[in-house]
């Protein structure tokens, strides 16, 4: 008999016994599948109800014996039903998803077989996509009866991929009104926000209320200038419900969707150097598009370009902080100035301290190492520019964004009136100070005041872009005097400069010489060299800066001695500081300067 003929008896002849069998010196128990509560537990899902036929809803597989399909699905099966309670036909979405508890199996080595009313599907785990084990109609007072087991691959042979590890899952169900169930399809052209476990979707109301979202709602609208929000929570073991509020206390931080898009290009003029300033404002045609679909290529005015923000992760979107990084545990300015590269420390939430004085090798090990599963990252300038094209689409608030004029660089603040000056001459923001002893005083993030400070022109944008800290970038000058500069990068990652596979993670340019105005190796979608012409201009401290013609933000592009891009300005720039500023500097620690997180999952 062959060796795999007799594997193959010994399972089924243990299996048939109700036995526990020594294989690769391990003894191995059959599944054992449970459901928390009493019998016949019932889960409202709306007009629907998830009727669980065991004792708790709390499925596990651990020390399971490895077994062929066909065993598999003569298991005793985990049984439950769908009930429509009405007469409405109902759109529905059934999930198995994962709980983590322990050492976890892979999930490509465990199986499973749903039965739904007598029909049968088999695959792994593995290839379940966003949790969804079964989706569609169920018609009005309609009952859909299921089967579920689960087993070990009958190909996995090594004792130690299975040995004291388990699986644990629970099922939920959603619902939504027939009408609306092409809603995730068709409302962003595919593009539509990606959620991982880490990410939880939450509306956010006015006052800054967070609550969990109903993805099966209308959770964000970007026609109407809603964006999509999500968080991630500290202790990632609270589960909450559907319009559930999650108290403050609970979030480590903030993020928002950038959809994946095109944009028709306005400008496409090469810049040497300054020339006369005038006014180019307006929008920016934008149109959202799917990633499997052909990419636009345009180089020239007018041709529409799929944003390069997209292509280095060939994404649908990425998630943005909220708001500026800051220093979890800092409760004065100067706790919240570190220069480490610990990402237990890294929080991004509204009234916090901008976490600055740091070099950008440590700010971007920190952004790396924060959310490797989301393919974390620090901020590139590519992607920065996404933003603030976004942001003056018709998706956008459209308008110059509100400065945050807090001088403790506390995030999500905003200036109560917009600035019309630069740094006064003592150094001191023309929007005043924090204690109100002017008229010009800071509001934070959730008032009618600090909407204006956002991207959306609403609480449910991206803020301190504008002001704030400055923000280091992932934008590098590849003919910088000293590889890496000043950023300590290269002490940190010691081929990130010579490996290509470092190289997604940063935008490169070029300028030999030591000029802050040689703009032409700028790059479309990067909010650089398209914001020209560019000019100089006398500021009220008698100084004079390069401005560009989009709101006469300060434009300083990358050279030798000072490599590394910085975006948005700091709390004293008043008019200088802005969305599409753009300033530069050595990579080193700073006080002025902070930083940005991006999730691509």
């Amino acid at each position: 008999m062959e060796k795999r003929d007799l594997n193959k008896f010994v399972k089924l002849g243990v299996f048939f016994l109700g036995l526990f069998i020594l294989f690769f010196g391990v003894s191995f128990a059959f599944i054992n599948l449970t459901i928390f509560g009493s019998k016949q537990q019932v889960v409202n899902a709306g007009n629907l109800d998830l009727v669980l036929d065991e004792d708790e809803n709390n499925l596990y597989i651990e020390n399971a014996l490895p077994m062929y399909d066909e065993v598999g699905m003569i298991q005793e099966a985990f049984t439950f039903r769908i009930t429509n309670k009405t007469s409405m036909d109902t759109a529905y979405v059934l999930k198995l998803e994962e709980i983590t508890v322990g050492q976890p199996l892979a999930r490509e080595d465990v199986k499973y077989g749903l039965t739904k009313n007598k029909e049968t599907t088999i695959d792994f785990v593995s290839n379940i996509v966003d949790n969804v084990i079964d989706e569609g109609i169920i018609l009005g007072n309609e009952t859909i009866e299921y089967e579920l087991r689960l087993w070990i691959r009958d190909t996995l042979e090594e004792e130690s991929l299975i040995q004291g590890k388990s699986m644990r899952f629970k099922l939920s169900l959603r619902m939504s009104q027939t009408e609306e169930m092409t809603y995730r399809e068709t409302l962003l052209n595919g593009c539509d926000p990606i959620l991982s476990e880490n990410l939880v979707p939450v509306t956010i109301q006015d006052d800054g209320t967070v609550q969990k979202a109903n993805i099966y709602d209308e959770w964000y609208s970007y026609e109407d200038k809603l964006w999509a929000n999500a968080v991630v929570l500290l202790d990632k073991t609270k589960t909450y419900s559907e319009y559930e509020i999650i108290p403050e206390e609970n979030i480590e931080s903030y993020f928002v969707w950038i959809p994946r898009f095109r944009y028709q290009i306005f400008n496409d003029t090469i810049y040497t150097g300054v020339t006369t300033l005038e006014n180019r404002v307006q929008e920016i045609k934008v149109e959202f598009e799917n990633k499997d679909i052909a990419k636009s290529n345009g180089t020239k005015k007018n041709e529409w370009l799929t944003h390069p923000a997209f292509t280095s992760f060939n994404s649908n979107g990425f998630w943005v902080g909220k708001f500026e990084s800051g220093y979890k545990g800092a409760t004065t300015v100067t706790e919240a100035e570190v220069n480490s590269s610990d990402s237990t420390k890294l929080q991004i939430k509204p009234d916090v301290y901008s976490w600055r004085s740091i070099t950008v090798g440590n700010a971007f090990k920190v952004s790396y190492d924060y959310l490797r599963s989301d393919e974390s990252h620090m901020m590139k300038n590519m992607e920065w520019g996404a933003v603030a094209y976004l942001q003056h689409s018709k998706y956008g608030s459209m308008k110059s964004v509100r400065t945050n004029n807090n001088n403790s660089y506390q995030t999500g603040y905003a200036s109560v009136t917009e600035p019309t000056l630069g740094y006064n001459t003592n150094g001191t923001s023309i929007s005043g100070n924090l204690n109100g002893t002017t008229a010009d005083v800071t509001q934070t993030y959730n008032t009618p005041t600090g909407y204006m400070a956002s991207t959306t022109g609403n609480v449910t944008g991206i803020y301190d872009m504008s002001g704030g800290s400055w923000e280091y970038v992932m934008g590098y000058n590849i003919s910088a005097n000293t590889v890496g500069g000043n950023s300590e990068l290269t002490s940190i990652y010691g081929d990130f400069f010579t490996n290509s596979k470092w190289e997604k993670y940063y935008d490169k340019y070029s300028n030999a010489v030591a000029d802050g105005s040689k703009y032409q190796t700028g790059l479309l979608g990067d909010a650089t060299r398209e914001m020209g012409p560019f000019g100089r201009v006398n500021d009220p401290d008698e100084s004079t800066r390069y401005r560009m013609s989009w709101y006469e933000d300060m434009s300083y592009f990358v050279n030798p001695i000072a490599p590394w891009f910085a975006r948005g300005g700091n709390w004293q720039g008043g008019v200088v500081s802005g969305t599409f500023v753009f300033g530069i500097f050595r990579g080193e620690v700073n006080t002025n300067i902070s930083f940005r997180i991006v999730l691509s999952p």
